[in-house]
């Protein structure tokens, strides 16, 4: 026997080799069988899709990003808070890091330090500043193997007070 065979027959326990096989609808294997197979090719053809489905949201957000034509997924949501009073801190401004690769998107958080930016799925940094306050950099966003095109995260930002 194949070391191919031998791993079928422990993976599909039951089914014997047709040489061994009486009467298969007798012992009721064929049914099992053609279950079991079902279920396999169910699972590898949602996997196939899957991949495919990946890759092509990976190679349609590349081409985007090389054609300045990217549409931001990534939707960032939070607060902005004083570091040492820990009351929200309005108006602050929520922005990609200037420093980064373009497009840059930004945008402010509401009287209550509350902000909700869309941008880019990859991995980055953000921005955060105030009048009176240091600015603050974060990392956000997924490492390419972890990439998906959509999705979310909430931060909780502490600004520390400058010096008066």
């Amino acid at each position: 026997m194949s070391t191919l065979g031998g791993m079928w027959r422990r993976l599909w326990r039951g089914i014997k080799p047709a040489s061994e096989w009486e009467d298969p609808a007798a012992e009721g294997l064929w049914p099992r069988a053609i279950l079991r197979l079902s279920i396999l090719f169910a699972v590898l053809f949602a996997g196939v899709f899957f991949a495919f489905w990946w890759a092509g949201s990976a190679v349609r957000f590349s081409a985007a990003r090389a054609a300045d034509r990217v549409v931001p997924t990534w939707n960032i949501s939070g607060v902005v808070l004083d570091a040492t009073t820990h009351q929200p801190i309005p108006w602050a401004r929520v922005e990609d890091d200037p420093a980064g690769q373009p497009p840059f998107f930004g945008t402010d958080a509401d009287v209550r330090g509350i902000f909700s930016l869309a941008t880019l799925a990859e991995s980055h940094r953000v921005r955060c500043s105030a009048p009176g306050y240091t600015p603050r950099l974060l990392a956000i966003g997924r490492a390419w193997f972890l990439w998906l095109p959509r999705g979310a995260e909430y931060l909780k930002i502490d600004l520390t007070p400058l010096p008066s």
